[in-house]
């Protein structure tokens, strides 16, 4: 309990520690309990879009317009990753990637660039200055979410997942001995699934599913690649993560559509624009 208490306590200081640094009171980098995107934007719309769009992605994100209070961020806290538009108040985003990657105590800090800016000769000087990666405002979620992952994760996703509560019609034999049952699909890509289900099915086994997406159902076939029973101990949502084996073209562009949608949703075109 007295751990519990005081990781809960650590999760509560790490914001606190970060306001510190921009009122100037000393602190120590903290370790990280939980991972965040440093998002540096001197541009207001483009600090706001990409936000939304990280957050829609599931990643926590804490940001700031210049590179001097990134720099503050990065001293208080550990972020995972930083992404930096070149083009700020007073030091560059060039400028602040170099510090970074000749601080010997975060060079190992990934950097992507996106940025609005598309000279070729900046971009091969960013690259050869240490960034992961260099996008061209505005990135495709898609694009951005590979970007992450590549630099951030051992084994990186390929495809966005989305949290979503779709109703879908699963085969294979349930708990209860019914062929088909009605379940929930509670991550969604263009490549898979995750069906929250009180039954999952073995592992290996190919099922045909249907997904309702408003009026369509989308009809597939899926492999499931891990079941997740209900069991006592640290709570897992119950049911199964699924590969498509067979769908088609135009379902799996619905889905992109639909996916896309949701992480784009009421941000204003002229957010999305380039600045």
């Amino acid at each position: 309990m007295q751990e519990r208490d005081n990781a809960m306590t650590e999760n509560r200081e790490q914001p606190a520690r970060i306001d510190q640094a921009f009122r100037g009171i000393s602190s120590q980098t903290p370790d990280r309990q939980k991972s965040f995107a440093l998002l540096v934007d001197g541009f207001i719309k483009d600090l706001f879009a990409t936000g939304m769009i990280l957050q829609r992605l599931e990643y926590d994100v804490y940001i700031v317009n210049s590179a001097e209070d990134a720099l503050k961020v990065i001293d208080a806290a550990a972020p995972a990753l930083l992404i930096t538009e070149l083009t700020l108040p007073r030091m560059s985003g060039l400028e602040l990637l170099v510090r970074i990657k000749h601080d010997p105590n975060i060079k190992t800090l990934p950097v992507i660039v996106h940025t609005a800016e598309g000279d070729a000769n900046r971009q091969e000087l960013c690259r050869a200055s240490g960034c992961v990666a260099f996008l061209k405002k505005p990135a495709e979620p898609g694009v951005l979410y590979s970007a992450i992952q590549q630099a951030t994760e051992i084994t990186p996703r390929q495809y966005i997942r989305l949290r979503t509560l779709l109703p879908a019609r699963v085969g294979g034999l349930d708990s209860s001995g019914t062929v088909y049952s009605t379940e929930y699909v509670s991550e969604l890509s263009e490549n898979g699934i995750f069906v929250c289900s009180m039954s999952p099915r073995p592992v290996n086994s190919v099922l045909p599913v249907t997904i309702m997406i408003r009026t369509i159902a989308v009809k597939l076939k899926a492999v499931v690649l891990r079941s997740v029973p209900l069991g006592p101990g640290l709570f897992r949502e119950p049911g199964m993560a699924m590969k498509f084996t067979e769908i088609s073209a135009t379902d799996r562009e619905l889905l992109r559509n639909v996916i896309m949608g949701q992480i784009l949703k009421d941000i204003p075109a002229d957010h999305l624009r380039t600045s």
